[in-house]
């Protein structure tokens, strides 16, 4: 079900003209990775796929999360994903879930997550009740409008904060 939301995700952006790049945990395969790539001594002891997912979130202005809720929580593959890297500079993040609350549950500790992870989101959350009724396969939606027209408010906070962050950070190094 995440696919689904993904693509419709990736519709709204790209609608938008906005450059996107998935990295989706269960095809990244990161096998056995367990240490987080900033807990290495030394850097040639990284396994490549982590250097490379880094490279993609450095070069990153903004980042969306699409995330299942799992257990009345965030599932453990994007918490083990996101968790592998350094802090970053920004994100947002729609929620799904198959049941009627639409993976609040979820977002909430999600944000609190994200928050450690030092990012910022936007005010605008999108979450998802019944993907399987509301999401087609494809990634068209079968609400009337009703998520496209939430998801375009995100996505216009997204771009702003996205731009003012990327702006400031030409400027001045990110605090520690």
């Amino acid at each position: 079900m995440a696919a689904r939301v993904g693509r419709f995700v990736q519709k709204l952006l790209e609608t938008r003209h906005h450059s996107v790049e998935v990295l989706d945990p269960k095809e990244l395969n990161l096998g056995e990775v367990i240490q987080p790539l900033h807990f290495y001594s030394n850097p040639r002891q990284v396994p490549a796929i982590l250097h490379h997912i880094n490279e993609k979130i450095k070069a990153a202005d903004g980042f969306v999360v699409v995330a299942a809720e799992y257990n009345s929580a965030i599932s453990p593959a994007s918490s083990s994903l996101m968790g592998n890297f350094p802090q970053s500079s920004y994100v947002q993040f729609f929620r799904k879930t198959e049941g009627k609350f639409g993976g609040i549950r979820a977002a909430m500790q999600l944000r609190q997550f994200l928050s450690e992870l030092r990012t910022v989101h936007v005010p605008a959350m999108l979450v998802v009740p019944r993907v399987h009724e509301t999401i087609l396969e494809d990634g068209e939606e079968t609400t009337g409008g009703y998520l496209t027209r939430a998801g375009d408010t995100m996505c216009r906070q997204l771009a702003w904060y996205a731009n003012a962050l990327k702006k400031h950070r030409e400027s001045e190094d990110t605090p520690d």
